[in-house]
């Protein structure tokens, strides 16, 4: 009996340092985007929450409107790039914690 609970024991274990990682790998997602001429550059974290934003003088030459679009689709492009991060993460997880 002391074995097997010896092995369940090890299992849990197993099983939260894999949902410690995946944890402090999601807490530390942070993805950077460029717009194609670098006047915009954003970065989101793991929820995609803007946590940085600069703009060079030469963006902010421009109509407020413009601007605030060309803002909005470059945190669209970093929101592709947080989802397909956080889905790597996600399947990793996945595959660790069922053969942990």
């Amino acid at each position: 009996m002391s074995e097997e609970m010896d092995r369940i024991e090890a299992r849990a274990h197993d099983q939260l340092r894999i949902l410690q990682r995946t944890s402090a790998e999601l807490d530390g997602l942070r993805v950077a985007v460029s717009s194609p001429d670098g006047a915009i550059r954003v970065e989101l974290d793991g929820v995609c929450a803007l946590v940085g934003l600069t703009l060079t003088p030469a963006a902010c030459r421009t109509d407020g409107a413009v601007l605030g679009k060309r803002i909005v689709d470059v945190c669209a492009v970093a929101a592709r790039e947080v989802q397909v991060r956080r889905g790597a993460v996600m399947e990793r997880f996945h595959t660790d914690f069922a053969a942990g």
